[in-house]
């Protein structure tokens, strides 16, 4: 932990200090594995303090509002991300619960079809798609997005660009399946390819992580500089890239530099 100051404040220096990424993502995890979503509940929200638009503490509030049972809190969180990640099955399934807390089943049942379609052996998706269709004993057979999920996440890219490519032909509408299309055929190294479908996603979809993710990696020096911001502000070391999509990304320690007020609160977490 590194100490700094900034300038006065009040009259006073404020005291900082810059903590590792890392470092609040373990107590998060802390948090969850000793039933204290509360506490996760707020070092997230430090986190989101420096970083508002950091796409990993979404995805740590959305476990930490489900065991809250925060349903509609988390279906604020799941929007916010799915602007991003469209495809998100912890987004997904966030919205599903709350439409159904809603009453609203058919609305529920579609949104759970999204997130089984992204995780089909979550068991908490599982359950929700099962209990709002009215076949059950057929919603949980597996339809080709699931099988593009299971090659794209076995790292079959040929095999999942190829079902992705007929899965965008059916339904040119849903942006998750030319994200995922784009993801293999950039791990195929069909560069041209990859570069214009993200030119063409991120210009109608500015917030897309991946498609930044892309244009840095294929692009000019003009497409790289153009990506820095939105990738820095979403994702600046790569874990989300990295745990949510299994590509490689730059292993980098990106440091937050919080208030010491701040850094008590994740040093009370790793006393308790």
């Amino acid at each position: 932990m590194d100490n700094s100051t900034n300038g006065p404040k009040n009259g006073h220096a404020a005291q900082t200090v810059e903590i590792p990424l890392t470092s609040w993502y373990a107590a998060m995890k802390r948090a969850l594995q000793q039933d204290a979503p509360e506490e996760g509940a707020r070092l997230a929200q430090v986190v989101l303090q420096h970083l508002p638009r950091h796409l990993w503490t979404y995805r740590w509030l959305l476990r930490l509002t489900w065991l809250l049972r925060r349903w509609e809190e988390g279906e604020e969180w799941g929007r916010r991300l799915l602007q991003a990640d469209p495809g998100h099955a912890l987004a997904w399934r966030a919205l599903a619960r709350a439409a159904e807390q809603r009453g609203q089943r058919a609305r529920a049942q579609a949104m759970w079809q999204r997130a089984f379609e992204m995780a089909p052996f979550e068991p908490e998706i599982r359950a929700g798609l099962a209990r709002t269709s009215l076949e059950a004993p057929h919603a949980l057979a597996f339809n080709p997005a699931c099988l593009a999920t299971l090659y794209r996440l076995g790292g079959r890219w040929a095999e999942a660009a190829a079902l992705y490519r007929a899965l965008v032909r059916a339904e040119p509408r849903r942006i998750d399946f030319q994200v995922c299309l784009m993801v293999a055929l950039w791990q195929l190294q069909a560069r041209e390819e990859a570069y214009h479908l993200a030119r063409h996603l991120v210009q109608s979809q500015p917030h897309l992580l991946m498609g930044w993710v892309v244009l840095e990696a294929v692009g000019d020096e003009n497409d790289w500089a153009l990506a820095q911001h939105p990738i820095q502000s979403m994702d600046p070391d790569g874990e989300f890239v990295r745990r949510v999509y299994r590509v490689p990304r730059p292993q980098e320690t990106f440091h937050l530099r919080v208030t010491e007020e701040e850094a008590r609160l994740l040093d009370a977490g790793e006393r308790a």
